[in-house]
């Protein structure tokens, strides 16, 4: 493939981090997030026992439990994040900004992966910043965009080795599959998708498959480790405890929602493809479309969500079928390229689609963007060299990455409000009911759990619940782990309302859009929510 120069070569890399740098550093502020919670308890744990990552209890689920057997992800990102604690404190500006550094290091390995793969590297990177998956990721403090980073430099190091015979390059790749695996269990994956890679190019790539045998054992030597300490392999735990939860579900709505999550979190396919493809894939992509509306109309039930009850109808079913059929168009993008190629880099990255997908459908605990994170470097490599065969002008070429980028920082926008709607409420409550004659309690998890406990509070345990009649309760109503309180034995006293966005919404009280579990609902996001972030104080009756 031809390459930029050395000197176009630094240019672009000078604009990626500009732009890395101006779409994340608005949101440095953003309050902790949903599982980031989960990773400071790590990492605060990781500065007193560096040894002991999982030596630490928490209550998660409404009981005290040992961290192992609430955290499914092995230590790497919250390393990073004791890490950056220590240098900087463990405020959200600086952590976020820490966190900076890994998001572009993802969007830089998709360039310098995209150099190899086709002729458009600076749009095939752009194209993977500039989706809902990349950028809300960007702004937790969870391992999702840790472990993208080194996925990308892993696959660019592998391709690298093999096509220019280079050990250290492989040596490299081994020991970043190894970081990846133990960042995210999803790592795993790249040991099979770049051993297939190596079968395809011959006796070269072959030679190369013994340096897979690096994460093999990294990967044992951490199964080995956390048995010893923890009296049971986290790994297998992991698998077992995904394939238990993936398992109960309905195949054939996980793989729909999956498909719907893809078109939705990767949405620069939805924009650039009628450029990759030439503008006459509108037309079958309007049929696609149609056929989905047609196929929702015909169905009351979509995961959790009752299609045609309460305040849903055709708007929801609209932005239902406009992500369906951009994900299957995501799906047909990656089998054109490999009917036309048939090159190598087709099988690695049509794998690399699929395979997550795949993953998605039948080993992630839920469907969610965060699991659909991974694809989106991949995409965004078969979307410019669609590019490369059709042309098109640069008002084609980069109209459709300023909407996507629009869209996504939308998103971000939505999902940074609601983080910090839970944080405004957290900081209310505590400000008015922890410091009076009783505790104060709660309900929920989250961020919401991170404040509250920041300032006294503390979850309840429900087979050992001991409240006093001088205390109170905040419940959530947008959370996880919630228990109604019955109305004849808790009085509420006061009701708090927030509105994040009237425009958009990650993740919807209702259920309707859910980017961190499905289970919220089947689209990762959508548009016009109904309701706003509610919370209740309680007291119980018998003080009254």
């Amino acid at each position: 493939m031809r390459n930029p120069s050395k000197g176009t070569y630094l240019a672009h890399f000078i604009v990626l981090a500009a732009v890395t740098a101006a779409v994340l550093l608005p949101f440095i502020d953003k309050a902790f997030h949903m599982d980031d919670t989960l990773f400071l308890w790590t990492a605060r744990q990781i500065l007193e026992r560096p040894w002991d990552f999982y030596g630490f209890q928490g209550n998660w689920d409404g009981a005290l439990a040992a961290a192992p057997a609430i955290i499914k992800n092995p230590p790497v990102a919250a390393y990073y994040l004791a890490l950056a604690g220590w240098f900087a404190g463990f405020s959200e500006k600086a952590l976020h900004l820490a966190f900076i550094f890994p998001a572009f290091l993802a969007v830089w390995g998709s360039y310098a992966l995209a150099r190899r793969i086709c002729l458009m590297p600076l749009l095939a990177a752009l194209l993977a910043l500039a989706t809902p998956a990349f950028l809300v990721s960007s702004t937790t403090l969870m391992c999702d965009v840790v472990m993208l980073a080194f996925w990308v430099w892993a696959v660019f190091f592998w391709v690298k080795g093999v096509e220019d015979q280079s050990r250290f390059s492989l040596l490299f790749s081994g020991i970043l599959i190894a970081l990846a695996s133990l960042t995210k269990y999803f790592g795993v994956s790249l040991i099979p998708l770049l051993a297939v890679y190596s079968i395809l190019n011959g006796g070269k790539g072959i030679k190369a498959l013994p340096f897979l045998l690096i994460p093999v054992g990294a990967l044992g030597g951490y199964h080995f480790y956390t048995q010893i300490l923890y009296g049971k392999s986290l790994l297998l735990d992991a698998s077992g405890y995904s394939a238990e939860i993936a398992g109960g579900s309905q195949r054939l709505d996980r793989a729909i929602v999956s498909v719907i999550f893809a078109g939705g979190c990767v949405i620069t396919a939805l924009f650039f493809m009628p450029s990759a493809l030439g503008i006459m894939a509108i037309i079958p992509g309007l049929a696609l479309i149609a056929a989905a509306a047609v196929y929702f109309v015909s169905r009351d039930l979509l995961g959790v969500v009752e299609l045609w009850t309460g305040s849903y109808g055709w708007g929801y079913v609209a932005q239902l079928a406009v992500y369906g059929a951009a994900g299957i168009g995501i799906l047909v993008l990656a089998l054109v390229d490999f009917i036309k190629r048939r090159d190598s880099y087709s099988v690695l990255l049509g794998l690399w689609v699929f395979g997550t997908l795949a993953f998605t459908i039948f080993f992630n605990w839920t469907v969610n963007g965060r699991s659909i994170l991974p694809m989106a470097p991949a995409v965004a490599i078969l979307l410019a060299r669609a590019a490369e065969e059709t042309r098109p002008g640069k008002l084609r070429l980069w109209v459709p990455v300023a909407l996507a980028l629009a869209v996504s920082l939308l998103v971000t926008w939505a999902d940074y409000r609601l983080a910090n709607s839970s944080r405004d409420a957290a900081r209310a409550i505590t400000a008015k009911y922890s410091s009076g004659p009783g505790r104060l309690w709660f309900q929920g998890h989250w961020g919401f759990q991170y404040y509250l406990e920041e300032r006294g509070a503390k979850a309840l345990e429900w087979k050992d619940l001991r409240i006093a009649p001088e205390d109170t309760i905040a419940f959530p109503f947008n959370n996880s782990g919630l228990r109604l309180m019955p109305a004849d034995k808790f009085a509420v006293v006061e009701e708090l309302r927030y509105t994040p966005s009237n425009l958009l919404s990650t993740m919807t009280l209702g259920p309707g859009a859910g980017f961190y579990a499905s289970e919220w609902g089947p689209l990762p996001f959508m548009l016009f929510p109904q309701n706003d972030e509610k919370y209740q104080v309680l007291f119980p009756r018998f003080a009254e």
